[in-house]
């Protein structure tokens, strides 16, 4: 007889024992709730580890070990902690002064990644909050640090050789708590107001510098055409003069010693 199933026995009106079947529906609830209470407990003892992660696992707070990828059998009084070991991309705005003391504001975006075998490491320190604990920190300072040997112009002009300074500082801070920083790259740069208005103040200066040496050219080639004219008029009109007084007679020439003197027609 099922435990689920409860019979009863009469008699009929003929006299004979008949029995009856009737589903006990409490001990249905009873067993469901059990079965529910029971997966949980199960599924409590269960952890996943994905991809590219390392699980810390604590015992009523100490650190007892790590656990790689994979479907993991756990205590009830044991607690995963994940850590994602994969590249992650890290975005923030920092402000700073320049070397020549102009404000500086520009967003920053690292990749950086955290070493599998100093994840357990990583997590004492930090408590697996090592992104706010120590990435962000560190970035804000190699910001600083580097914005501070360029000029306002420079962080602009020089943009790939700040990036290096900027990651250089920052792998050398990072390094020691086993995160590798791939690469560090500057996405936007925000001038402020006073040095946006110097830079339209010097781009209208040049071009009038410009504007005035055009000019100064344009009238010195001007000038020069005219004194070629004028050169080339005044030989015409001595021509014009010699050939109008010329009687036909050919210039006779005088000799005195080693040199020669043509005799215009006196007229």
């Amino acid at each position: 007889m099922s435990l689920f199933v409860k019979e009863t026995t009469h008699k009929d009106r003929y006299g004979n024992e008949v029995t009856d079947q009737k589903l006990c529906t409490g001990r249905i609830a009873a067993a469901a709730v059990l079965a529910v209470v029971v997966l949980v407990l199960l599924l409590g003892c269960i952890s996943v580890v994905g991809t590219g992660q390392v699980a810390v696992v604590t015992r009523f707070g100490n650190v007892v070990g790590t656990e790689g990828q994979g479907i993991h059998m756990k205590l009830p009084v044991d607690s995963y902690h994940k850590i994602d070991c994969t590249q992650q991309q890290v975005t923030a705005e920092y402000s700073t002064a320049s070397k020549d003391n102009q404000s500086v504001t520009q967003e920053i975006t690292a990749q950086v990644v955290v070493d599998p075998e100093r994840a357990e490491e990583l997590y004492s320190k930090f408590l697996g909050n090592h992104m706010e604990g120590i990435v962000a920190p560190v970035l804000s300072d190699g910001f600083k640090a580097a914005n501070a040997k360029f000029t306002l112009e420079e962080t602009i002009e020089k943009r790939d050789e700040l990036s290096a300074e900027m990651l250089q500082a920052v792998q050398d801070r990072l390094e020691p708590y086993g995160i590798q920083v791939v690469s560090v790259e500057i996405k936007n740069v925000a001038l402020p107001d006073e040095y946006k208005a110097a830079v339209e103040r010097q781009k209208v200066a040049e071009r009038d510098q410009l504007t005035a040496k055009v000019k100064q050219e344009t009238a010195e080639i001007q000038a020069q055409t005219n004194k070629v004219l004028a050169d080339s008029l005044d030989e015409r009109n001595f021509r014009k003069m010699f050939i109008e007084k010329w009687d036909g007679v050919l210039p006779q020439y005088m000799g005195g010693g080693d040199s020669l003197s043509m005799l215009l027609p006196n007229n």
